[in-house]
């Protein structure tokens, strides 16, 4: 079961790491509005070293500031209404601004509805965003840094990084024009730790697809990829994957005819009674829901048998929808059985 786990979790790191070194690129790829940052005079000038505001590089002190839930006023774009802003502006103690990943986090997580606005809305967005959480020089540092960072994601499309068909050139690409654009303590702050995670998903892949290794060898040298990350992100990558380790777990244990209480009793081990009470519930509501659908399809199978006429057999199947789902359920029946809305 040890050797099974570890398996599951570094394949499972190992892919997702290499579909996010899509990630990685994912935010460098040219969106629709584009074009409209490049006319509107968005995208960051290239900024002489003087011009340049002094960011702080340091490790955030105990005192830093740190605002992760502060709203902005500007109105939230349709796909990011009901949701968290995502990111934090750090400040240190001479109120410089703190340069790292979670300040690319509050930008991406504005940007991520780069077509659903003009590009300089978006912009003000993020503008307000970060005079909400910081003031004087710190707000004033990343700003600039958002346009150097805006120009570097247009510039980032315009190399076509991101179309590179290897992954290890893909991530070479990105990281040349990341410090050609931000220098390299800058860029080291701002990406290093997703350079890093890009690099043991690489190494990790190769790994995997070598046949010439034993299932021996094979873990030990995912264990030295792993082994080889920073502490703080294998705790982060093991967080990540610990729900699909944890699914790998239970299938196995069913596949092996665990019964009920056998599974509940492993949950209370891995996890925790709380945990493991919540789980059961969400098996009886996927149970449910299970039982919900086919109940549907049987009904709407019986509609489909007795009704030659198209129109009727379209009335019946929606009058049967509205009965059996609530409107939200519906939207997910209709995805899940692929009927028209």
């Amino acid at each position: 079961m040890e050797r099974r786990r570890r398996n599951v979790l570094v394949a499972a790191m190992a892919v997702a790491a290499l579909l996010g070194a899509g990630r990685l690129l994912s935010r460098e790829r040219p969106r629709p509005a584009a074009s409209a940052a490049r006319t509107s005079g968005l995208a960051a000038r290239s900024l002489p070293a003087e011009a340049r505001p002094a960011l702080s590089t340091a490790a955030a002190p105990a005192r830093v500031r740190q605002a992760l839930s502060v709203a902005p006023r500007t109105a939230a774009a349709p796909s990011l209404r009901g949701t968290d802003v995502d990111g934090a502006v750090l400040v240190d103690a001479n109120g410089d601004l703190i340069v790292g990943p979670e300040l690319l986090a509050l930008f991406d997580y504005f940007l991520s509805a780069t077509g659903e606005a003009p590009a300089a809305a978006i912009r003000a967005r993020i503008v307000a965003a970060i005079r909400e959480r910081a003031a004087g020089p710190a707000a004033d540092q990343a700003i600039a840094l958002l346009d150097r960072y805006l120009g570097y994601r247009e510039a980032a499309g315009a190399e076509r990084a991101a179309q590179a068909a290897d992954p290890a050139e893909r991530l070479a690409a990105l990281r040349e024009i990341r410090r050609a654009h931000f220098g390299d303590e800058v860029a080291a702050r701002l990406f290093g730790d997703e350079e890093r995670e890009g690099e043991a998903a690489i190494e990790a892949s190769r790994v995997l697809a070598d046949a010439t290794l034993s299932p021996e060898e094979r873990d030990a040298r995912l264990a030295e990829v792993e082994a080889a990350l920073p502490e703080h992100l294998r705790e982060a990558r093991e967080a990540a994957v610990r729900p699909l380790v944890q699914q790998a777990e239970e299938q196995a244990l069913r596949d092996a005819g665990a019964s009920d209480e056998e599974l509940y009793a492993h949950r209370v081990a891995t996890v925790g009674p709380e945990a493991a009470d919540r789980l059961a519930e969400l098996d009886r509501q996927r149970a449910d829901w299970q039982r919900r659908l086919d109940a549907f399809e049987g009904a709407r199978a019986a509609i489909a048998a007795t009704e030659a006429d198209s129109e009727a057999r379209r009335a019946a199947e929606e009058a049967l929808l509205a009965r059996a789902f609530t409107p939200e359920e519906r939207l997910r029946v209709r995805a899940i059985l692929g009927l028209a809305p």
